[in-house]
């Protein structure tokens, strides 16, 4: 909605989030942990199966080449550049991503690190953290006794 002389009126959530995130990354640029890009930035999805743990993270218009993924005990450290093609005229609105982000989550300490394996897939970048073996669900069998004694 247009308010006279050409304001804007009412709220805008993608204007307010980006004004926010903006706001969040200006107080916390030289906090520990935290980088040029807010962890609110980047999408993504952390679920569990039976042998894993799978992490999805959306990076459009990034090169897989130059993403780093590391391991550091229960932690997973994803970092990389968002690329910005090069323009010639002048920019009316940027929402897209830029610059360097980095992406740490901690998970359960039920980890094999050895056996973490990544896929770069129509911009979405999967990560599977398979469990230790020894922490895989095991079904215990349950046996009949007959008054005290184990059955055969």
């Amino acid at each position: 909605m247009q308010r006279r002389g050409g304001g804007q009126v009412g709220w805008d959530p993608y204007r307010d989030a980006n004004r926010f995130d903006q706001l969040v990354r200006t107080l916390f640029a030289d906090a520990p942990g935290l980088t040029a890009q807010s962890a609110l930035a980047i999408p993504v999805d952390i679920e569990e199966t039976d042998d894993a743990y799978v992490v999805d993270v959306d990076l459009p218009n990034v090169n897989p080449d130059d993403v780093t993924i590391e391991m550091r005990g229960e932690e997973l450290r994803i970092s990389g550049r968002f690329e910005q093609r090069e323009r010639s005229g002048v920019m009316r609105r940027q929402n897209r991503q830029q610059g360097e982000f980095e992406y740490v989550v901690d998970l359960p300490s039920d980890l094999d690190p050895d056996r973490v394996d990544a896929t770069y897939d129509r911009g979405v970048l999967r990560i599977s953290v398979p469990k230790a073996q020894d922490a895989q669900p095991r079904r215990i069998e349950i046996h009949e006794t007959q008054g005290g004694q184990q059955a055969s």
